[in-house]
């Protein structure tokens, strides 16, 4: 299998289409791309084992705060917990202080509009030099080599790995051959036969004044940091930090592999080629998507923190109040069709676009609610060969019983005939009962 080891900016609520448009192209059916490439768990064990970080940094956020509220309209927001009112609060602050920037933004970061890029910027803020926040990251970022900018400005998607030297290439025939009003040299019109019709004037556009692109990228960036981010950053600051000590323990107390596939939050990821380095970065605004990115050997994984805020600390002192992670499991499963998804998905992995066509929904629908079900850790999510899978995981119904038996059991003395132990051997008393009737049948659950 063929590894992009160029930046690609992923982020389970935005697929892109040409992940199913290239195995078609290939004559194969949905059944054979998928048997050609089945998902597998994680193998991060072979050859030398990457280095792990946690960064709470801000400005993962900052930036994370732009991409979620550039997601295209057509979604409502309904994947980011941040919701509705915040966005459209945010978009028009920006708006308001600069007509323009939203449209720059967007353009060289994606907000759906053909032609537009969809640049990555999250896996530059660890070579940042410390303390990284957003205004020193802006100053970098305003000073970095016009081919480091090429590169990070203009890679998509399903570029393909020759899609780098095929750059270093145009840029190495000058601009005399990029301008748009010019007769274009070999080497870019090789370079623009990598993208899609409609976004090679805009790369065309960026290629001919790679200075002027930054100025307007970098002014814009710092509209949205003044006008939104800046007002949040200081609310934001210590729940980073929490979660990122949070983290630390979990790290210190685990072995690497398994604390790898905890921090990455049910996303099975084939380890690439020349994978050197694992940076974890904990947002806020990502909640609860997860965002990855892939570039130059380090892997940068944003994951939404666990603690939200004051009222986390309010849950924690009452002994009756269900933790957050009994609250989402449960109200992932209250919803008619994500329970048909975990039925579907209970007979063999699918990918998007087969989970939308079975149930009858958007692709936009179904999408939202395989975020919720990732996060409740109901299923897990598989990127391989370009395709998104996702795939029932198979203790779902064991979790549940645990998760009820542990909210349920009475802390303090009980009577003799009630059951208020751990979950360690079979259940007795009223308690049996009640977990017998909340689960799936026996029949049923052998089929998970």
């Amino acid at each position: 299998m063929r590894l992009n080891t160029q930046p690609d900016m992923r982020s389970e609520t935005r697929q892109d289409t040409r992940q199913e448009s290239h195995a078609e192209a290939r004559g194969e059916t949905r059944a054979e791309a998928r048997a050609t490439t089945p998902p597998r768990a994680v193998d991060l064990r072979r050859g030398h084992a990457p280095d792990l970080e946690i960064i709470a940094c801000p400005t993962y956020d900052f930036l994370l705060s732009l991409h979620v509220s550039l997601a295209s309209t057509d979604d409502t927001y309904a994947d980011y917990d941040v919701g509705h009112d915040w966005i459209e609060s945010a978009r028009a602050r920006c708006q308001a202080r600069d007509p323009q920037a939203l449209d720059t933004l967007g353009r060289a970061l994606g907000d759906g509009r053909p032609g537009s890029l969809r640049a990555t910027l999250i896996s530059l803020v660890w070579q940042c030099p410390e303390p990284r926040e957003a205004p020193q990251f802006l100053e970098w970022l305003a000073e970095l080599s016009l081919p480091q900018l090429a590169e990070v400005l203009l890679d998509q998607e399903s570029l393909g790995m020759e899609w780098l030297t095929a750059l270093r290439e145009a840029l190495a025939e000058g601009s005399a051959s990029i301008s748009v009003d010019a007769q274009l040299g070999p080497a870019v019109r090789y370079l623009l036969d990598f993208y899609a019709k409609d976004t090679r004037q805009t790369v065309l556009a960026a290629l001919s004044d790679l200075e002027g692109a930054r100025a307007a990228l970098v002014s814009a960036l710092r509209v949205w940091y003044e006008a939104v981010f800046a007002d949040e950053e200081p609310r934001l600051t210590p729940l980073l930090q929490r979660e990122s000590e949070a983290l630390e323990r979990r790290h210190a107390e685990m072995q690497p592999e398994p604390f790898i596939e905890l921090a990455m939050r049910g996303v099975q990821w084939e380890r690439p080629v020349g994978l050197r380095r694992i940076i974890f970065a904990p947002s806020y605004f990502c909640r609860p998507a997860v965002y990855y990115h892939f570039w130059r050997g380090t892997l940068t994984f944003c994951a939404p923190i666990e603690y939200t805020g004051p009222e986390a600390d309010a849950q924690w002192v009452d002994p009756h109040a269900p933790g957050d992670e009994i609250l989402r499991f449960f109200e992932a499963l209250g919803d008619d069709t994500r329970l048909r998804i975990l039925r579907l998905l209970a007979e063999r992995e699918m990918y998007l676009t087969e989970l939308a066509e079975r149930l009858g929904l958007t692709k936009a629908t179904t999408k939202h609610h395989m975020v919720r079900l990732r996060a409740a850790g109901l299923v897990t999510l598989y990127d391989r060969d370009r395709l998104t899978y996702y795939a029932l995981r198979p203790d779902v119904t064991v979790r549940a019983a645990q998760m009820l038996d542990t909210y349920l059991t009475v802390k303090t003395s009980a009577p003799a005939d009630s059951y208020s132990g751990p979950l360690k051997g079979p259940l007795k008393g009223p308690l049996k009962e009640k977990l017998v009737s909340a689960t799936i049948p026996p029949d049923e659950s052998a089929a998970l």
